[in-house]
């Protein structure tokens, strides 16, 4: 038999597990709600910020306000949308770029012809030699497009074989002989005895080459010097190859671009005494398709360096091709991390 006192007291006891469940309830919902705030609140950000990125504004930052994983997430959002703006502005200006570098020389042709068919200039062989001139500059930078865009994609074949990368750096010098000879330039070429021979392409690393020299003959000053030197990488199983001129020199903030298309540091050159911008791009391009690494130094008054290392031929059957092994240490301007 239950008397009154002990209904009373069981009447207490459950009322009050009631209350607590309802108490403990409630807390759950409201602890429930403000984490589903707490994360919707920056899943709706990011969501606004993607929708916003897919617009074409790659301006706004999420506002970073925890280190745990959607501070991480935030992160690394502003971090690729960043990079996509980047890349955007890049290919927008690439785009213009390349309208006006085949616009001039175009330009040029159809002025030469005009002024020939209205007897303006006469038709002569030096009149035809400025317009093939021309052209040749046309289909050149057409070429180096084409090659730029093959390798970007992995599509650019190579034909890779053992090759002795001192007869061949020698015979890239001595295509230039008679260029550095009419500018007054001086070229000396230093290569190591008994080195490996390298696993490359020689008729794109001759390309390699000689976009360098060129480069380096067109920035270097009269009564001065180009010095082409080949030796073993600090890493075992790698050649380094540095092109360094003595010219003015490229300022700190523009060495992380170099080697971007139709990149200059001095946007006032012109296509004639600055180049088309594009050859180190190619340079680039074609020595990571290689599996090499490229950068460029430019200590201030020494002028600049531009070097390249190359993995040694390996035993046969194990030859590698296609795009370069990830990151070996080498930051792009060359320093060691």
């Amino acid at each position: 038999m239950v008397g009154p006192a002990e209904q009373a007291y069981l009447t207490a006891v459950e009322n009050a597990l009631w209350l607590a469940a309802g108490l403990a309830a409630l807390a759950a919902v409201t602890l429930s709600l403000l984490l589903a705030r707490q994360i919707a609140g920056p899943v709706r950000t990011l969501t606004f910020a993607a929708r916003r990125m897919a617009s074409g504004d790659f301006e706004g930052q999420i506002p970073v306000r925890s280190r745990d994983e959607l501070g991480e997430l935030a992160v690394a959002f502003n971090s690729m949308a960043e990079a996509v703006g980047r890349q955007e502005m890049l290919r927008r200006q690439m785009a213009a770029d390349i309208a006006h570098e085949l616009r001039t020389p175009l330009a040029v042709i159809q002025g030469n012809l005009e002024a020939m068919l209205d007897g303006v200039r006469p038709l002569s062989t030096e009149t035809i030699a400025d317009v093939h001139e021309e052209t040749q500059l046309l289909a050149r930078l057409i070429t180096d497009l084409r090659d730029l865009s093959l390798v970007e994609t992995g599509q650019l074949p190579l034909q890779r074989r053992p090759t002795d990368l001192n007869e061949l750096t020698r015979a890239s010098v001595a295509r230039f002989a008679s260029q550095a000879e009419e500018q007054g330039v001086r070229l000396a070429v230093e290569t190591a005895d008994g080195l490996p021979r390298a696993d490359v392409d020689p008729d794109r690393l001759s390309q390699v080459l000689g976009n360098l020299l060129e480069n380096a003959l067109r920035h270097t000053p009269r009564g001065d010097e180009v010095a082409v030197r080949l030796e073993a990488g600090t890493r075992p199983g790698t050649l380094q190859t540095t092109v360094r001129d003595t010219g003015p020199g490229i300022p700190e903030e523009h060495l992380p671009n170099v080697f971007e298309r139709f990149y200059r540091v001095d946007r006032a050159r012109t296509r004639t005494n600055g180049g088309s911008g594009i050859g180190l791009a190619v340079v680039k391009q074609l020595v990571e398709a290689h599996g090499g690494r490229v950068w460029a130094t430019s200590p201030p008054g020494e002028g600049t360096t531009f070097g390249f290392v190359l993995p040694t031929a390996r035993e046969p059957g194990t030859l590698t091709t296609g795009r370069p092994p990830k990151d070996e240490g080498w930051t792009r301007n060359g320093r060691a991390q």
